[in-house]
């Protein structure tokens, strides 16, 4: 049987315009951020105080499940009429990808994200120089997987640093109530006299589409589907710089985040797509709709169901080049923007 197709013109579209180009000449359109919440400072405004950088926190999340649905929220119309809702799902799998090798490519990409800081004409602390300052961290293991949003993801970070989390980590955070690698990140930044960023960034393999939660008032079905493409489409920064450490936290400097805008698109010939199970409910349904329309009756199969199961059949080799490629072009966005806003003479 082959795989269930989405087409939706519309929203290709729009996931087109959103994804930069590598290269794209405006970058302040890439990357956007501010100091102190809302109505802090714009990130830019303060970057040129960064003439030191360490990098102490640096997580590369793999995402290794996709899942999405869509449903029609079914309506009740005058004269008896009951429209039920259609519900589609499609969960895709990443398969053939070893941990060794998010590993490496866990190292690369943190290389590239050095010297392109490097190269803004930013000092740069190397990982030699932080590893006597990460006593105090809480860790998590290497591979850690979190679910949120309908993707699984492992996680990963450079050799010789530890995985830590924290409140600024977005929905991959640590909560809110603990404040030790938050503190502990501040008191990097002020004994290293360096402005500290922590990104965490996302490596999808496939681009999920949904037509989304719509009345039955405007749509008749649901509909799901799923191509593989390699993109960074979330990369979340924690940026702090203080200039004195003083009762467990930072005083003085500059303290927000900056993310990524939209997604930075990569390849989409590194492995196949495999349909392992499908089910729907379109012959049963047909079948009773006929029967119930000789009778007067509308929509007399019920609601449309649907339900797909995939793998993304990939090897180590072709799944670290185009991951290692997109994540390449994320770092060189970023110099870029960077070196728009070079530090302070």
């Amino acid at each position: 049987m082959s795989l269930p197709r989405f087409l939706a013109a519309a929203a290709l579209a729009c996931f087109a315009h959103l994804a930069f180009a590598q290269g794209d000449a405006d970058v302040d359109k890439m990357f956007k951020g501010r100091m102190g919440g809302s109505f802090g400072k714009d990130i830019v405004d303060v970057m040129p105080n960064a003439k030191r950088v360490a990098v102490p926190a640096f997580r590369v999340a793999f995402v290794t499940e996709n899942h999405v649905s869509a449903q029609v929220r079914g309506v009740y119309l005058p004269g008896g009429i009951d429209h039920s809702g259609a519900r589609s799902s499609f969960h895709l799998t990443l398969q053939g990808v070893t941990e060794p090798t998010l590993r490496a490519i866990t190292d690369q990409a943190y290389a590239a994200f050095l010297k392109e800081l490097a190269a803004s004409g930013r000092e740069v602390v190397p990982l030699s120089e932080l590893k006597e300052l990460f006593a105090g961290f809480q860790v998590s293991p290497q591979g850690m997987l979190k679910e949120n949003g309908g993707q699984k993801v492992a996680f990963f970070s450079p050799s010789g640093m530890p995985l830590v989390f924290m409140l600024h980590d977005g929905p991959w955070g640590s909560g809110g109530f603990d404040l030790t690698n938050y503190r502990k990140l501040e008191e990097i930044s002020v004994k290293t006299g360096a402005a500290v960023i922590a990104p965490v960034i996302l490596v999808n393999f496939a681009k999920m589409r949904s037509s989304g939660n719509r009345s039955a008032l405007t749509a008749g079905a649901a509909e799901t589907g799923a191509e593989l493409t390699m993109s960074v489409p979330y990369m979340q920064v924690f940026y702090t710089r203080g200039t004195e450490f003083r009762n467990g936290m930072q005083m003085g400097g500059d303290q927000g985040s900056f993310r990524l805008e939209a997604p930075i698109l990569g390849g989409s010939d590194f492995g196949t797509m495999r349909e392992t199970a499908h089910q729907d409910n379109a012959a049963t349904k047909s079948a009773f709709d006929l029967l119930g329309k000789s009778m007067g009756m509308l929509n007399a199969g019920g609601a449309a169901q649907s339900s797909t199961t995939a793998v993304a059949v990939v090897n180590d080799q072709a799944y670290a080049a185009a991951a290692n490629d997109v994540l390449q072009r994320m770092a060189a966005s970023m110099g870029e923007w960077f070196r728009k806003h070079p530090p302070a003479q």
